[in-house]
């Protein structure tokens, strides 16, 4: 099931940082500088400009790296958890110049990073457990960025940082197997996109993570949902379908050329920076021919190890 969206607004709270700034709030500006600019941040998610339909995350705290001109760290900005219907904002005095504000959710928990003198250094990452098998559910990431914002001398401004989601949730849904009640099957996705710098991008070389999900029969057939970090054409995050009880893989592939193929197949395409989840739908005939659907758009992958 998927929810559109809701708009998304943050108080910000400064934190300690190399250099001290001074913080105004929005009703009591009396101890703030006249010659200052004063600074109001606000933090949207992506949906409340588009209006499109997305997935609903909860967000724990959000955290805005803030970097001047030359990419040096200036300060961090801490806010707290999102409430539906409450509005978040902030006021900062910043002296004039250009600043760049990165936004990062859910900071603390499962994911960490911390810029140590300039914005090159920070790398925000999935906090995996040793041997990097990940079986719970990871907390949604979203990233957001907002460069080159110039703060005049004397004057007031907004400025709005929109962030998206490094998170995609994937429905499996598997028919047609000889149901085995005492059998336990696994659903992966092994990938190592588990790091990113301070402009969102993927750091290669990282260690691979396995996020795992088991399940049994249920009303005929298996179900599960798997949550990982971003999928990006031209990525190779692979899929595996095992009986677990029999120590047989029953399907493999890469799971981005899985929903690619699928779209393809029906003459669409997917665009993974607006779509963040995916029904993805296994269908084995008598003889364990497989029919793959997603979305609803259905392919045929060729042989499989049973077919």
């Amino acid at each position: 099931m998927k929810f559109p969206y809701t708009a998304l607004k943050l108080t910000v709270i400064l934190l300690c940082a190399a250099s001290v700034l001074q913080s105004c709030i929005k009703d009591d500006r009396d101890d703030c500088p006249d010659s200052q600019p004063a600074v109001r941040i606000v933090v949207r998610t992506l949906a409340e400009t588009t209006r499109s339909e997305a997935d609903l995350y909860n967000i724990e705290n959000v955290y805005i790296y803030i970097f001047d001109a030359d990419l040096r760290y200036v300060a961090t900005w801490q806010g707290g958890a999102y409430s539906y219907g409450t509005e978040y904002e902030a006021w900062l005095d910043l002296e004039p110049g250009t600043y760049h504000f990165v936004a990062w959710t859910n900071q603390g928990m499962s994911y960490a990073g911390q810029p140590d003198g300039d914005a090159g250094s920070l790398v925000v990452g999935l906090q995996y457990p040793a041997g990097g098998v990940v079986d719970t559910e990871i907390p949604d990431l979203h990233h957001g960025m907002l460069a080159d914002a110039e703060v005049l001398p004397e004057t007031d401004h907004t400025f709005e940082i929109i962030i998206r989601p490094d998170t995609y949730r994937i429905n499996f849904t598997v028919e047609g197997l000889e149901a085995f009640d005492e059998d336990e099957y696994l659903f992966s996705v092994t990938d190592n996109n588990t790091h990113y710098g301070f402009d969102n991008t993927i750091i290669e070389g990282m260690d691979h993570v396995r996020y795992l999900r088991t399940t049994g029969f249920t009303d005929g057939g298996l179900t599960a949902s798997v949550k990982t970090l971003r999928l990006t054409e031209g990525r190779e995050p692979l899929f595996e379908l095992a009986d677990i009880t029999s120590g047989q893989t029953l399907y493999t592939d890469n799971l981005v050329e899985m929903i690619l193929s699928a779209y393809a197949a029906a003459g669409h395409t997917v665009d993974f920076e607006t779509e963040f989840e995916f029904d993805l739908r296994l269908v084995f005939d008598a003889d364990m021919n497989l029919t793959i659907s997603v979305d609803g758009w259905n392919y045929n992958p060729g042989p499989t190890p049973l077919g």
